[in-house]
């Protein structure tokens, strides 16, 4: 990979998992709604509306780098599918471990069959809410060798009809499919891998001028608007949190997460001394950030370091700072060990 699309690569990945890790950390407040004060809770709003591109744009991130080649199958699922797959089964158990021990209903006992069967449940639809993204992504691992031998291959015209057929397609559809709930169907897929197929066009095309660019800035507004706004509106109409505008595959978050591609990408943005050296080391770990750091948060909430430490204006971004910190520490912990590497992410 050429220097200049490695930098906003790196920029762009680990961007992204700072901002996932913040949404993770500001969504708690919106579960809160009429308990918290008004204000507070428009500031969890805004937060996390602001990075709802993060998952669309580590998708983004992936076609880039995967798609418009030609690979064979069996080499690219060693590769690559292993890669990620080690350390999702690793974290798996992890999380059903936590899972079997803080909630009270278990007491630490393995007592029946039935917690077997609850196990393979656990391992089945996910023992985190964030682990959804994992069978997600595997899902769509496993097609991008057809994808990109396709790909490959076809006019830049079929791609942008692709791509409009999907925009469509998320634009007219009635129910949004939940970001925290993995679903076994083939539509659940092709949504995500919309995002997918967009990073790889956008990179190959030039939008490198200050028009684009305004553009971008522009669209990326209006998204955060509608999605800001929107969630208020009917939270307040409903009087309990209403989340389908935080949906990834939606009009508004597709706006925002396109715009913030093209301005990464066009942003020329060259880190240097300490901000170089924390990009590189979130840019490194940033697998096993996002695998590791909501058994992080679990345990920092325990001990009243949450989304409300000291306000939520500091308090959102100072959870997320150490949950970070802390996240890194632990799997540059486990890489160390005897094949540690193979599993920490």
């Amino acid at each position: 990979m050429e220097q200049g699309k490695k930098e906003w690569i790196s920029n762009s990945r680990v961007l992204a998992t700072v901002c996932v890790v913040l949404l993770h950390v500001a969504s708690s407040a919106l579960y809160k709604y009429n308990q918290v004060p008004n204000f507070h809770w428009w500031i969890g709003n805004v937060y996390d509306s602001f990075v709802r591109f993060s998952v669309p744009l580590f998708l983004m991130i992936t076609g880039t780098l995967l798609l418009g080649k030609q690979y064979a199958y069996p080499i690219f699922l060693k590769r690559k599918v292993l890669r990620i797959l080690l350390p999702f089964v690793f974290w798996t158990a992890i999380y059903i471990v936590y899972n079997f021990i803080e909630p009270p209903q278990f007491n630490g006992k393995l007592a029946s069959q039935s917690n077997f069967w609850w196990i393979l449940q656990q391992a089945k639809n996910g023992s985190s809410y964030h682990l959804w993204y994992m069978y997600m992504l595997l899902g769509i691992y496993i097609t991008i060798p057809l994808f990109a031998n396709i790909i490959a291959k076809v006019r830049k015209l079929y791609l942008e009809l692709f791509l409009l057929i999907w925009v469509l397609f998320i634009s007219l559809s009635a129910s949004y499919t939940s970001n925290s709930n993995f679903e076994w169907n083939l539509w659940y897929y092709m949504g995500y891998l919309g995002y997918v197929v967009l990073g790889y066009y956008l990179s190959t095309i030039n939008t490198k001028s200050k028009r684009i660019l305004s553009i971008a800035v522009v669209t990326f507004f209006i998204g955060l608007f509608i999605t800001v706004y929107g969630t208020y509106y009917y939270t307040d109409k409903i009087g309990l949190f209403y989340k389908n505008y935080y949906s990834y595959l939606i009009p508004n978050v597709l706006l925002m997460a396109a715009s913030v591609y093209v301005l990464l990408k066009n942003g020329d943005i060259k880190l240097n001394g300490v901000f170089k050296s924390a990009r590189n080391i979130i840019d490194k770990h940033s697998y096993g950030i996002y695998l590791s750091h909501i058994l992080v948060l679990n345990y920092l909430i325990m001990y009243g370091i949450d989304w409300d430490l000291i306000h939520p204006l500091i308090g959102i971004p100072l959870t997320t700072i150490i949950t970070l910190i802390v996240s890194v520490v632990i799997v540059y912990l486990i890489s160390k060990i005897p094949f540690g590497k193979y599993i920490s992410g």
